[in-house]
């Protein structure tokens, strides 16, 4: 549950796993970003608050304070992740059906901890991070006892991901045009918030740098880690938390240099990761390899299907749902098929086996041309995709009481 991923952090993701850091070291390396952005909010509303207020910057209370926060919110993370990962696995090894209680266990540990954290008076967004990164290695050490509620757990995952992507995006999208349209850019006269945002944004890259060099990444993806990520937008919600410890004009001019080291992480990576980063295939490209093995694919399951006897009712039935996986069934053909399976007797026991058996051919010549392509292609990311598609057809196939 740390910082949210941003398009920038893709990228910069893409190009850690081109070899820009060592193998062994990426997964840990890109778990503890999350951390980092969130740390590095956190004492830059510290620090920008102190040196607007008193108007110089004054390092030490800044360190204190950051450290008392800091500190105590991964220790209480720390520990909250290790009593929920305790009482889950002892769950999940006693009653092998409680994998819906485990998600919603999931899903309510970070508001727990978050709570538990800021009546303590230390940062729960930073404990939050904490107890993620944990989980996260729970998960890769037990996703074999239950792979039914591991896949729904990362479904589920990424549902309230993509929801509080599109959120904060949004709410940051609010917070500028109200900016804007409060006339504190044009009507601003104190200048001083550009030098405050440049500044911060500078001294951001440079702690990111650093820290790139100390895991030991190379120079260049020690580069491209400061330079990745939005920076500041979980900054700029913290910012609304000290609003009654400022003057209004001094709000303003944090608020202004907030915004302005956004725009700067915005604007900055996207011109240079142009030069830095390697060029991989373009959307269009990628989306053309994936239609073209999906069509070769899925003929081959096709072909296997038609070299074996079938009643035809059950072979148009088949041929239908092996087409829709390269989406070649029109509209008309969709309500013929509904229609059909509206009005027509149920398919009996012995026919619905043998659907259920042609299907489990089909895709099993399916997969055994993507073993095949994969040599050839090395991977990429869409035969991944296609891979994760035939599975998911096929765990639907066997989850009988669900498919028919």
């Amino acid at each position: 549950m740390g910082a949210l991923s941003t398009p920038t952090d893709a990228t910069a993701t893409e190009s850690v796993s081109e070899g820009l850091i060592v193998p062994e070291e990426q997964e840990s390396i890109l778990k503890v970003e999350s951390l980092f952005n969130d740390a590095s909010g956190i004492i830059l509303v510290s620090a920008m608050a102190l040196w607007v207020k008193n108007g110089h910057f004054n390092y030490q209370q800044t360190l204190v304070d950051f450290l008392r926060s800091a500190g105590g919110g991964v220790l209480i993370g720390t520990m909250a992740a290790l009593l929920m990962i305790s009482f889950r696995q002892l769950l999940t090894r006693s009653n092998r059906f409680a994998y819906n209680a485990q998600n919603m266990l999931f899903l309510i540990t970070p508001f727990i901890v978050y709570f538990i954290a800021e009546e303590a008076k230390v940062s729960g967004i930073i404990a939050v991070v904490c107890a993620g990164l944990m989980q996260n290695s729970e998960g890769m050490r037990s996703r074999f006892v239950l792979p039914r509620q591991y896949h729904n757990g990362i479904t589920l995952m990424n549902l309230f991901r993509e929801i509080l992507n599109n959120m904060v995006f949004i709410i940051l999208g609010l917070l500028v045009v109200r900016i804007v349209r409060a006339d504190l850019v044009v009507g601003n006269t104190n200048i001083e918030w550009i030098g405050i945002g440049i500044v911060l944004y500078v001294v951001n890259l440079i702690i990111r740098y650093c820290y790139g060099l100390i895991v030991k990444m190379t120079n260049q993806g020690s580069i491209i880690f400061a330079l990745g990520g939005v920076h500041g937008a979980v900054t700029l919600a913290l910012v609304y938390m000290i609003i009654d410890s400022v003057s209004s004009s001094k709000f303003d001019i944090i608020i202004l240099a907030e915004m302005l080291m956004i725009v700067l992480s915005m604007i900055v990576p996207s011109i240079a990761f142009r030069f830095l980063l390697p060029h991989n295939l373009s959307i269009k490209e990628n989306i053309r390899q994936t239609n073209r093995l999906r069509n070769e694919m899925v003929e081959e399951g096709i072909n296997a299907v038609k070299k074996i006897y079938l009643p035809e009712n059950v072979r148009q039935s088949v041929l239908y749902d092996l087409q829709d996986q390269k989406n070649a069934n029109s509209f008309s053909d969709f309500w013929r098929q509904w229609i059909q399976a509206s009005w027509r007797a149920e398919f009996s026991d012995q026919e619905r086996e043998l659907e259920q058996r042609a299907l489990l051919w089909a895709f099993r010549a399916e997969r055994q041309y993507l073993d095949m392509v994969s040599q050839r292609e090395n991977m990429q990311e869409y035969v991944y995709e296609l891979f994760n598609d035939m599975l998911l057809a096929e765990s639907i196939l066997l989850d009988q009481d669900k498919f028919y």
